[in-house]
């Protein structure tokens, strides 16, 4: 019974909120837009397209096992509070959430021509809002549950990449944009979540 409250009350409200601020329909334009400058053939598509998400998963990997892991660590070595750590992670998403909802797009973002692995697993996927919302996740949930959180998000993520061309053929730009908007969303209701759960602390908020 634990286990199910567990589960269900924080590791999957925790990897729902990952999975939100990594926000894998954000990268699909700039990997289809890399893939269509090279592609030859319906084979050559899938095969290219398999090569780039297999590679991006690894780096990907990587980056969040290292933020999970390691963000207890990098608080302790700059002496930084949970308190203020919640305010700063609060600021910084909720200034991701904004520009999403202003422009359509991660300010992270880089566009078609640019080398392809590296954008799109960092910064496209990971990039600073999932890097300090893993360091801020790390301290209040504890890094096992945010690792697993990640890994659930990661899991979530790569179909969305590895058929990233046929769900861009089939939903359209516009679509993926509206689902980015949504993304922003749960983004900005996180980062409230979090300011407010700051100024509870100093007592500044009942």
């Amino acid at each position: 019974m634990e286990l199910i409250n567990y589960i269900l009350q924080v590791l999957i409200p925790v990897a729902v909120s990952i999975f939100a601020i990594m926000d894998p329909p954000a990268a699909i334009p700039t990997l289809v837009s890399y893939i269509n400058s090279v592609k030859r053939s319906e084979e050559e598509i899938d095969k290219i397209t398999s090569e780039i998400v297999k590679k991006a998963v690894i780096v990907i990997f990587i980056l969040l096992t290292l933020f999970s892991l390691a963000g207890e660590y990098v608080l302790k070595l700059f002496s930084i509070d949970i308190v203020s750590l919640r305010i700063a992670g609060g600021v910084l998403l909720m200034a991701v959430a904004i520009d999403m909802l202003i422009t359509g797009h991660k300010p992270e973002q880089v566009y078609a021509g640019d080398y392809a692995v590296v954008p799109i697993a960092t910064p496209l996927i990971v990039g600073p809002g999932t890097m300090s919302t893993l360091i801020v996740y790390s301290r209040l949930y504890g890094s096992l549950t945010t690792l697993l959180g990640a890994y659930i998000a990661l899991i979530a993520t790569y179909p969305l990449l590895r058929y990233s061309p046929k769900l861009f053929k089939y939903l359209g730009s516009s679509t993926l944009q509206g689902l980015g908007k949504f993304m922003s969303l749960i983004i900005a209701s996180i980062a409230v979540s979090l300011i407010l759960a700051g100024l509870r602390d100093l007592g500044l908020l009942k």
